[in-house]
C-alpha cells in the first residue's frame, strides 16, 4: 500500500481551468452575437456584434487553454503558454492552501486556490478550477506525503 501511495505522488498531476467557470463569457458571447439581431434599435450592426462575439471567444480560448496547473514531485507550478510564464513553489515552501470562490462559483462548483508560502505570502493562484475542494485535498495529501518523506 505504501509503495502504491509513493508512486501515485511521484507522478505529475495536471489541472486546467473548467468549462463551467466561463459561464459569464458564454453569456457575453450570446449578448454580443444575438443582441443586435434581436433588438436592432440598439444601433449596433449585426456584423459588429459577431466580431465582438468572436473576440470574446478568443479571450475565452486563451484563458481556458492558455494555462495549466501542475503538482510535481518537486512542488507546485502554474504554467502559462501565451504569454509564456512559469511560476513555481517547492513543497518545502508550501504553507496554507486556501479555496476562494463567490456565490456564482459555488453554484457552478468551481473556484480558485491561493497557495501561500510558510510566511503567509500568496505565491500562486490557480484560477477557475472544477471542484476546488477536491483539488485542495489532493494537494494537501501530496504536501503531507512530501513532509513524511523528508
Amino acid at each position: 500500500m505504501a509503495s502504491a501511495d509513493k508512486s501515485e505522488f511521484s507522478r505529475e498531476a495536471v489541472w486546467r481551468p473548467s468549462y463551467r467557470a466561463f459561464f459569464v463569457y458564454y453569456v457575453a458571447i450570446a449578448v454580443a452575437v444575438f443582441g443586435p439581431l434581436i433588438n436592432p434599435a440598439v444601433g449596433v450592426p449585426p456584423w459588429v456584434g459577431f466580431i465582438l462575439g468572436l473576440a470574446v471567444v478568443a479571450a475565452l480560448a486563451l484563458r481556458k487553454f492558455g494555462q495549466e496547473y501542475r503538482a510535481t514531485p518537486q512542488g507546485l507550478k502554474r504554467v502559462g503558454f501565451w504569454p509564456a510564464v512559469e511560476e513555481e513553489i517547492a513543497w518545502s515552501d508550501v504553507g496554507e492552501i486556501k479555496v476562494e470562490r463567490g456565490l456564482t462559483q459555488t453554484l457552478l462548483n468551481v473556484g480558485n486556490l491561493v497557495i501561500q508560502d510558510k510566511k503567509g505570502v500568496a505565491r500562486l493562484s490557480w484560477e477557475r478550477l472544477a471542484d476546488p475542494k477536491g483539488v485542495k485535498a489532493v494537494l494537501e495529501d501530496r504536501k503531507a506525503a512530501f513532509a513524511a518523506e523528508s
